[in-house]
């Protein structure tokens, strides 16, 4: 049985252990409003874009074209390639987040080549964002084509720039036929969930799935867009101004929410572990007093026998 001078030094290390937890939690939770808010004041930016170059794409109709919707066509005997940007957190202490990741992205790379067997001779590249997944790739010998750090707990628009101008080059230059992001998206405050999404090409389906939504929640049969917009100098070159951006809001939205998603994991497992800890000082202070009742009940039993002795 432990002595109690052994079992008030764990108390004292949960205790401190606790209130370490506790105080790790509050800065989790005040940064994972933060990311919330701002994943969310840049969501209407976003979606107005995006309903702006709906509706050129249904003005245009077959007419859209842009490196950025097609996927460039691979030379005659030139292995394919794919590039997949994989976003962690830079530090841990995060539950299981980084750890849903690496199996995420496991677990869809091994679909989408059991599903495609065209696929099997496509050279996967990888591009990661914080130190984690960089261990990871680097861990599973796979080829990184560069790596960025985590863009903090508040990134602004312009530090994504050195990320997207990555993507947006070397797709232009015909290096890869399609661009993935793989990341933790933000459910909810407990709930994170994987998520792995086609950058690039843009899909003209998702853009004409959005002209849809918004055809029903403005509840007309049809829109005269030449009321509506006026095009200067035409709508093609408005188009292919508006798409690069779109592509780069698009993926600050996803960093906010990846971010969004590491300090809600990191809240939720530093209440877990603090709640551990609390029940552990509870614990062993009812051992510790158990103990020392003890103790005190020999000191009589002593006391009194000796009594009786004399």
């Amino acid at each position: 049985m432990s002595s109690t001078k052994s079992i008030k030094r764990r108390i004292k290390s949960a205790t401190n252990i606790s209130k370490i937890t506790k105080a790790m939690e509050m800065v989790a939770a005040s940064k994972m409003r933060h990311a919330q808010d701002m994943a969310l004041s840049s969501r209407p930016y976003t979606e107005k874009m995006k309903e702006i170059l709906t509706d050129i794409v249904e003005i245009m109709r077959q007419d859209v074209s842009h490196f950025l919707l097609e996927s460039p066509r691979v030379a005659k005997g030139a292995p394919s390639k794919n590039l997949v940007i994989v976003l962690s957190s830079d530090k841990g202490l995060c539950g299981g987040l980084n750890s849903n990741l690496y199996r995420g992205l496991e677990s869809w790379q091994t679909d989408l080549l059991e599903k495609n067997p065209d696929l099997k001779d496509t050279r996967f590249e990888f591009v990661t964002v914080g130190k984690k997944a960089k261990e990871h790739i680097m861990k599973t010998q796979r080829f990184l084509l560069a790596e960025f750090p985590s863009h903090g707990d508040k990134p602004r628009y312009r530090d994504t720039i050195p990320l997207y101008d990555t993507i947006y080059n070397s797709f232009e230059n015909n290096e890869y036929q399609k661009v993935y992001i793989v990341f933790m998206e933000f459910i909810s405050t407990i709930v994170q969930r994987l998520s792995v999404r086609q950058l690039l090409p843009i899909q003209k389906e998702e853009i004409n799935e959005t002209f849809e939504q918004i055809m029903l929640e403005e509840k007309s049969v049809k829109f005269k867009f030449s009321k509506d917009y006026i095009f200067e100098p035409d709508v093609e070159t408005v188009f292919n101004q508006l798409l690069p951006k779109y592509l780069g809001l698009y993926l600050y939205h996803i960093i906010l929410e990846s971010i969004a998603s590491e300090h809600s994991a990191r809240m939720v497992a530093m209440k877990s572990a603090h709640d551990n800890a609390t029940d552990v000082v509870k614990d062993l202070s009812l051992e510790y007093n158990q103990l020392r009742q003890q103790k005190i009940t020999n000191e009589l039993l002593d006391s009194i026998s000796a009594r009786m002795i004399m």
